[in-house]
């Protein structure tokens, strides 16, 4: 005879009761289960002592009363009475608002480096969503995390295990779990809290409780680790060595991988750092992990990171043979197949600002030649924007600021088969100027550069008045 499982059935201080299903999330501290209630999961932590079991339900009701439910974050609703419970006796735990339809980050992570360790090589990457949605991804969390720091807050424990994601591969939504770890000030006294591989070197060697800075390396190790596969303080020599070895690393010990002149824990396996990570976030992680590694201030801000994510991903070209997304390349090459993308399929658009001759020549002596003069009037902001089959909105704020959502659209391009498809947004003025003459077009209504007119010339597309200084799109057609 076969016996049913017995449920286990929680309740909160509020007469809730909740019957616990699968484990979802499990860490240091505790596990995050299902329950029976449509979007609602259970934490529960690991059994505790007294004091430390006071401590952390005050820290529990202190959390409830934060002012950032606003965020994605998962917050406690209620408390769970726990207290003479068969199962759960001196644990605390709490019920939160989580949708269906989400999965932890470590799943994702899990999934690709399998696929990479076995003969399946590169599938479970792409599978996962590939680059672009990692990028998406990574862009949100950094902004949930920047803005949580511009509250004063700190996260704590930030790992893969605490990130749920989407599971369709349509959706790149993240939301935050665990905010239990939320803090206003650097803890010393729970210098122990964080996920082995992500705490950050000045915790373990236990000079610091958690801060912003210590939460902006935990993000750091995780978007490295998303992107490559590997750890970014795990070389060749450490994953060959003794254990002492990795701790040493983990303490800041050792250079980091990618380290440019100190070659000595380098790392010969992961994704290629060239097709993972374009410059600025190359730029951003050698910061973080070597001027950051003992010296917490030089990190990057999270506002940095969202910033840069957001710019990646409008960098991101799609492979017309295997589907894939990679960063755009004049080589039209696909990384994950080799395969060579039709090149009329693409253009890049590159941001620059324009000043006026005239608003130049204000204060300059009357002998600067007119040819210095004009070309003083572009310069180029290092931003730029893939534009494919499909619309994109150019905007008053460029892709990869923190205000890009709410910023006001001034113009719609579309690459089409029958060509490059250009409207105005109401109350704007957009005109298109050839680069090789003077000669500049209004544009007033949806207007089109035919396909068979491509050639490769090089146009400027003003968003503003050509008398004002504004935005500028460089592209080739």
């Amino acid at each position: 005879m076969t016996h049913e499982k017995q449920k286990l059935i929680v309740k909160d201080f509020n007469g809730g009761t909740y019957t616990l299903l699968e484990v979802i999330g499990e860490g240091g501290q505790g596990t995050v289960q299902r329950t029976d209630q449509v979007n609602l999961v259970a934490k529960i932590t690991n059994l505790l002592p007294d004091v430390q079991l006071k401590e952390i339900r005050k820290q529990f009701k202190h959390v409830m009363r934060l002012p950032i439910r606003d965020l994605k974050i998962a917050l406690p609703l209620s408390l769970l009475d726990l207290e003479n419970h068969s199962k759960f006796n001196n644990h605390a735990g709490y019920v939160m608002e989580l949708m269906d339809g989400l999965v932890p980050m470590t799943e994702l992570m899990q999934v690709a480096t399998d696929a990479l360790m076995s003969d399946e090589g590169l599938s479970g990457y792409v599978k996962t969503g590939g680059l672009l949605r990692r990028l998406k991804m990574l862009a949100r969390l950094a902004r949930v995390l920047a803005d949580l720091h511009g509250r004063g807050l700190a996260y704590g424990d930030l790992s893969p295990a605490n990130v749920f994601v989407s599971q369709s591969l349509e959706y790149a939504e993240v939301w935050l779990i665990d905010a239990d770890n939320v803090a206003s000030q650097s803890r010393d006294g729970q210098q122990g809290v964080f996920t082995p591989d992500y705490g950050a070197p000045e915790i373990l060697r236990g000079e610091s409780g958690i801060n912003t800075l210590t939460d902006s390396w935990s993000f750091a190790v995780m978007a490295y680790r998303i992107l490559t596969l590997v750890h970014p303080l795990k070389g060749d020599v450490v994953l060959e060595g003794e254990p002492e070895r990795e701790e040493a690393a983990l303490r800041g010990e050792l250079p980091w991988v990618d380290h440019p002149v100190d070659r000595s824990n380098a790392l010969s396996i992961g994704l290629p750092r060239e097709i993972t990570l374009n410059a600025p976030l190359r730029a951003l992680f050698e910061r973080c992990f070597n001027a950051g590694l003992n010296n917490p201030g030089e990190r990057p801000s999270l506002n940095e990171w969202a910033d840069a994510f957001e710019a990646a991903t409008g960098h991101c070209d799609q492979c017309e043979s295997c589907g894939s997304t990679f960063f755009y390349t004049s080589k039209h090459i696909c990384p994950f197949c080799d395969h060579a993308q039709d090149t009329n399929r693409t253009i890049l658009l590159q941001e620059y600002r324009y000043m006026p001759p005239d608003l130049l020549r204000e204060g300059l002596p009357e002998d600067v030649p007119e040819s210095l003069i004009r070309k003083e009037c572009w310069t180029r902001t290092g931003k730029a924007m893939v534009l494919s089959m499909s619309p994109a909105e150019l905007k008053t704020l460029p892709l990869g600021t923190s205000l890009y959502a709410d910023a006001r659209p001034l113009c719609t391009v579309e690459l089409a088969k029958d060509g490059l498809w250009i409207e105005p947004s109401a109350g704007t003025q957009v005109s298109l100027q050839r680069a090789s003459d003077d000669k500049v077009v209004a544009v007033v209504r949806r207007q089109r550069l035919k396909s068979d007119s491509r050639s490769g010339v090089s146009f400027w597309l003003h968003l503003g008045s050509v008398e004002e200084e504004h935005v500028v799109w460089r592209f080739n057609w």
